[in-house]
């Protein structure tokens, strides 16, 4: 942890949703230990509802609909025992106590009226609000259209004639007219890949031809999709309008879905300015470790040596699942070519080097069920949100009492783009639209367009600004009503507030004082002085050899230096020895605790004596000499060695006591029988 926080806050509000303190979820534990509450004797053995109170804190009050609502959301406890059931929700009610006194705490300090507060907040308003305005009806279409299309995949050429979106109207035509040209030429027997060599506006159809390789659906702009699932192989579409511009397709060839792959890999780099290809020293080397591979190397540790991918060289190469389009073409292609879990490609090269690929698993299309989560954010992301808004927007107005003034908006409209004595645009209070009763006057959609520093030369980019600010006005409209429509909405709402506020009070009362409070933090470590011990360590150097032969050469070439070896020796050693077998040797320096987990060579640490002097080992097939310069005693740690961690600590012993003040200033009452009530009524399904 050192001195920083235990993590950010947008960290902390992405998982609020699972367990508000999820960040701090030693801190609350070490809680549960606080003074023990009082209880209320059983009252009655009749169920609780909702609305009966199940504790106090202060003077407020939580209900068991609410404790019930935040246990079940988090807690999957229908396997339990009532025995373990009941432990359960008693320390989950614990948590929950101790998170209401720590948000009660911020709302009494003002900090929820915070400019600071209030804009965090609504950012994560306007993110919560986009999943609940989505039109139903149209999304379970496009669903079921996305669905149907992953199951195929596509291989398309195509020939970009680029326009701006807001062209004029010669230029658009100028720009359809070309590109109808080109598939006129194209199905009369003109080579596809030379006219997009010649007259293509996208960059890469000089060295492709146009060719895109394979993709499904989601991988394109929707339009460009669209044309290109619906035409047929071998033949060329018409000119399909995307925000890039004209497109013809030619579709080369449909194939069913090859589903997913995971795969974990070896990523050889080559050094900078190092010959391509297969004479290179990078292939070279690569091929060496296939070699080892074949012969029965251990994978998790030919890749924890030598992989130079170092986000998944500690996860033994392993990737995400993939699948067509989505990974160079080359590492894709020798990927599926993999038939079995456990089958090992040859090198394969990328720009990033030269790779050696493990199939983990294979993984067909989930059933749409599985994979619906998955496609509505997709969707939400792409540009079919397009088709989904406007049938938002038509549903809406029925539902939220829109009302247009037909001829003040089109007097509003035309003054926008010409001045006409005889229609002149309405005063700024003139009512344009309604919403619920609400007007929305004429001056605002002025101060809109000026907004927009766009000069509206036409009756059409005129009523393009006007509805997208009505569209504006009808989804605030419905995001500020979202909560009185939806009650899972303002439950959700409701936590990440409360999160936030718990974020803002943890970092004023425990992290940001645990750091800066230099003197408390020296009394914690004193007072706990014993708990930072360092165990029985050795300095050592340990020299990785492929034989017995090759590490008694590098033995003699280091026997009249005084180790520890500095790294420019070390660099120049391996880089001698390694010319013509890159594993033939590493070498590794440093402090070993005794006990420390310890992967890799450095493992071989626990199977030679800790003296002094020089020790010779076998392990894992490989030959090892182990130089003990020095071994030093267990000692105490300074503060200075551990000063992260008992800042993490001192952390914990300082929410601790802040809780136990926190309940004398708002004693916590809890309702014995309302509680046993919980515990008796089984989890909602």
């Amino acid at each position: 942890m050192m001195n920083n926080l235990p993590c950010d806050k947008p960290t902390l509000m992405l998982f609020i949703r699972i367990l508000w303190c999820v960040c701090i979820t030693a801190l609350l534990v070490a809680a549960a230990c606080a003074p023990a509450r009082r209880t209320v004797s059983p009252l009655t053995p009749t169920p609780a509802p909702d609305s009966a109170a199940l504790f106090t804190y202060g003077k407020d009050t939580v209900t068991a609909g609410e404790f019930r609502y935040v246990y079940e959301k988090n807690n999957a406890d229908s396997m339990l025992s009532p025995a373990a059931r009941e432990k359960a929700l008693r320390d989950y009610l614990n948590l929950y106590i101790n998170f209401r006194l720590k948000v009660k705490a911020a709302e009494d300090a003002g900090m929820a009226r915070q400019e600071s507060f209030r804009q965090e907040l609504e950012q994560y308003r306007q993110q919560l609000a986009k999943p609940y305005l989505v039109e139903n009806r149209v999304t379970e279409q496009l669903i079921q259209e996305v669905y149907d299309r992953l199951q195929q995949e596509v291989r398309a050429a195509h020939i970009l004639i680029a326009v701006d979106e807001n062209a004029t109207p010669a230029d658009t035509l100028a720009a359809y007219r070309q590109a109808d040209s080109l598939r006129r030429a194209a199905i009369s027997g003109a080579s596809f890949a030379m006219l997009a060599e010649q007259y293509s506006d996208d960059p890469s159809a000089a060295s492709n031809g146009g060719d895109l390789g394979y993709f499904t659906a989601l991988q394109m702009v929707y339009p460009f999709e669209d044309a290109a699932f619906e035409t047929a192989p071998d033949s060329v579409s018409r000119p399909v309008r995307t925000s890039f511009g004209y497109h013809i397709i030619k579709v080369k060839d449909k194939r069913p879905s090859r589903g997913k792959v995971k795969v974990a890999h070896l990523l050889v780099r080559p050094e900078p300015g190092e010959q391509e290809g297969e004479a290179s020293p990078a292939y070279r080397k690569a091929m060496e470790i296939y070699q080892e591979l074949q012969n029965g190397a251990d994978w998790g540790e030919m890749v924890s040596r030598f992989s130079d991918d170092v986000s998944t060289r500690a996860s033994a190469g392993e990737l995400p699942y993939f699948g067509t389009g989505q990974m160079m073409e080359s590492f894709e292609q020798a990927a599926f070519a993999l038939q079995n879990p456990g089958d090992l490609s040859r090198p394969v090269k990328t720009r990033f080097g030269w790779h050696l690929i493990k199939l983990t698993d294979r993984q067909p299309l989930p059933p749409l069920e599985e994979l619906r989560p998955t496609l509505e954010r997709s969707m939400a992301r792409s540009d079919r949100s397009a088709i989904l808004m406007d049938d938002m927007i038509d549903r809406l107005k029925q539902e939220n009492g829109f009302q247009p003034d037909e001829k003040n908006m089109a007097a509003a409209v035309g003054s926008l783009y010409r001045k006409n004595p005889e229609m002149p645009a309405p005063p700024p209070g003139a009512t344009l639209f309604s919403i619920r009763g609400k007007p929305f006057r004429a001056g605002d959609f002025y101060v809109f367009a000026r907004q927009q520093q766009k000069q509206q030369a036409d009756s059409t980019a005129a009523w393009q600004l006007y509805r997208q600010y009505e569209t504006q006005q009808i989804m605030r409209d419905e995001e500020n009503h979202l909560a009185d429509k939806y009650e899972d909405y303002r439950r959700l709402l409701k936590e990440y507030r409360d999160g936030i506020l718990l974020f803002d009070i943890m970092e004023q009362k425990v992290w940001t004082e645990a750091s800066e409070d230099s003197v408390g933090l020296r009394r914690f470590f004193e007072a706990h002085r014993n708990d930072y011990r360092w165990g029985e360590r050795a300095e050592a150097t340990i020299l990785d050899a492929q034989d017995e032969e090759t590490l008694s050469r590098v033995q003699k070439e280091i026997q009249p230096l005084t180790p520890p070896l500095p790294e420019e020796k070390i660099a120049s050693l391996e880089k001698r020895f390694n010319t013509a077998n890159p594993l033939a040797l590493q070498i590794h320096q440093g402090m070993y605790e005794k006990g420390s987990e310890r992967t890799g060579a450095e493992a071989v640490m626990d199977e030679v004596p800790w003296k002094k002097g020089t020790h010779r080992a076998s392990y894992n097939g490989r030959a090892f000499a182990v130089i003990v310069h020095e071994v030093l005693s267990p000692r105490l740690k300074d503060l200075k060695e551990v000063k992260g961690i008992v800042i993490a600590d001192y952390q914990t012993e300082l929410d601790k006591q802040w809780i136990a003040s926190l309940r004398q200033q708002y004693p916590v009452e809890i309702y014995e029988n309302v509680l046993q009530q919980l515990v008796g009524a089984p989890a909602a399904p």
